[in-house]
């Protein structure tokens, strides 16, 4: 399967939102009250693919928006390791702030894409070896009253970071990658 999101159009858009975050910091640095904007899902997803190709060895690993649609995909990212109807779901984050979980969302891997420290050329890619309907995750709780799976039942979009994901599940999760953006693409 031809993926077309490839290594130099994920290097031109990383550094276009680089330089695009450094200029709305400057206009916050002037008081302006404007927010940062989320990494853009691309970027994020497609920095996750070339983790999972270049350090998993998984070079069945494509980007779902990036190949024909004929090939029927859904999600974020596709591997050979996981059913079709089960992708790997991806969540990136910049801040503390919550990630969110939708009802509907199958996945059979999460990673987690940590970019607090990305602007200092650091980056981390965490791989939760749990799926959407294992006991484990749903079992998380979001807050002192209710777990993911309780508020996923009532269809509601769970909040939560993952700062208070990691303490919960840390069993079942391994760091797959701490270094750069460049070192992203170098097989192991």
């Amino acid at each position: 399967m031809k993926d077309n999101y490839d290594k130099e159009t994920l290097t031109i858009r990383f550094n276009n939102f680089k330089t695009s975050y450094k200029s709305d910091q400057e206009l916050i640095d002037k008081g302006l009250p404007i927010r940062h904007q989320n990494t853009p899902e691309d970027i994020s997803e497609n920095m996750t693919k070339e983790i999972i190709k270049n350090k998993e060895g998984d070079d069945s690993c494509v980007w779902c928006k990036g190949v024909d649609k004929k090939h029927g995909l859904t999600g974020d990212l596709y591997s050979n390791k996981y059913d079709k109807k089960s992708p790997i779901e991806v969540k990136s984050f910049t801040s503390n702030g919550p990630s969110q979980f939708g009802p509907d969302k199958k996945f059979g891997v999460l990673y987690f894409l940590d970019l607090r420290k990305w602007l200092d050329d650091e980056i981390v890619l965490w791989k939760v070896n749990l799926n959407h309907s294992s006991d484990e995750f749903k079992n998380i709780k979001v807050n002192k009253k209710q777990t993911l799976g309780e508020q996923l039942l009532e269809g509601r979009r769970p909040h939560i970071s993952w700062d208070k994901i990691y303490p919960q599940i840390s069993e079942f999760c391994e760091k797959i990658y701490e270094g750069t953006f460049e070192n992203i693409f170098l097989k192991i």
